[in-house]
């Protein structure tokens, strides 16, 4: 048989992205299954099935990515269920190698990011902040993280134009920072944490700066946000000294997971104080980018 009964196939609302990963690339026989692929390569079929379609996962949604991924066309016996066979093209799942590491599992998805208490908020003369709350769509299947992807830059100067300081607009080391989710949640376990805030605000996540009267400039940051389901890799740790995560776990090491897709968390800040004190004008970006 080569069609399934209707209702037994469902395409994932967020698929997982389709890119190589690490471990064994297996082209699947004749009479294989998840259970005996597992065996023989010594993981367990929940690994698997997590490795190549995510976590949580429905059979219908698993019957997708066989379909669609593997290029299965060949049916189980009450055509409920796409199976392995040696006609399936391109017909390759990957294996995790037992005991390998690997960091969170695709499955994720892409967060709203509400801003709160009004913002951002103008201080003048560069000086401004933007307080933030992550929010999922759809409930965590399993413990994970928020991940941001952080791109900092600084173009600041005298009246003149000369540089006003040389290691402040020098480049920036690219980093991702991270909020622990717990499973069944939709918001960070942290979201309601004291805060250094003296108005007891709470938030998720803070850009700011502060006042630099007397220059002109720019402040930029480009984000991109995205939650995954697993632990972090261990290249992630708190107080980082190379990022500006502070407490939050955060690595200048692209994740192997890491796909570009996510929630854009942009923001602009150009002020001119060279003259006179005068407001900063701020434009953000937010929006889903898959």
């Amino acid at each position: 048989m080569s069609t399934l009964l209707p209702g037994f196939e469902k395409r994932p609302v967020h698929p997982i992205p389709d890119l190589p990963r690490p471990g064994i690339k297996y082209h699947v026989h004749d009479d294989d299954t998840w259970e005996s692929v597992a065996r023989t390569h010594g993981v367990t079929v929940q690994e698997l099935i997590a490795y190549n379609c995510g976590t949580g996962v429905t059979p219908e949604e698993i019957n997708w990515y066989l379909h669609v991924r593997v290029g299965c066309n060949l049916t189980t016996h009450d055509r409920k269920n796409w199976r392995f066979s040696r006609s399936a093209h391109p017909g390759y799942i990957y294996i995790p190698t037992p005991g390998m590491k690997t960091g969170l599992t695709p499955a994720s998805q892409n967060p709203k990011i509400n801003t709160l208490y009004g913002g951002p908020t103008d201080k003048g003369c560069g000086e401004m902040e933007w307080l933030v709350a992550f929010e999922l769509p759809r409930p965590a299947g399993n413990d994970g993280w928020i991940i941001q992807q952080i791109n900092r830059s600084y173009d600041i100067r005298e009246s003149n134009g000369s540089v006003a300081d040389a290691a402040l607009n020098a480049p920036k080391p690219t980093y991702w920072e991270a909020w622990p989710v717990k499973r069944g949640a939709t918001i960070t376990a942290n979201r309601y944490d004291p805060t250094s805030d003296p108005d007891g605000r709470t938030y998720d996540d803070s850009f700011d700066q502060p006042r630099r009267p007397f220059t002109k400039g720019e402040f930029r940051v480009v984000a991109l946000a995205k939650f995954y389901e697993g632990p972090l890799p261990s290249t992630f740790i708190k107080n980082n000294p190379a990022t500006k995560a502070e407490d939050l776990p955060s690595t200048t090491t692209r994740p192997s997971f890491w796909d570009g897709t996510g929630t854009v968390h942009n923001l602009t800040v150009v002020w001119d104080c060279t003259k006179s004190v005068s407001p900063s004008k701020i434009s953000t970006r937010v929006v889903e980018q898959r």
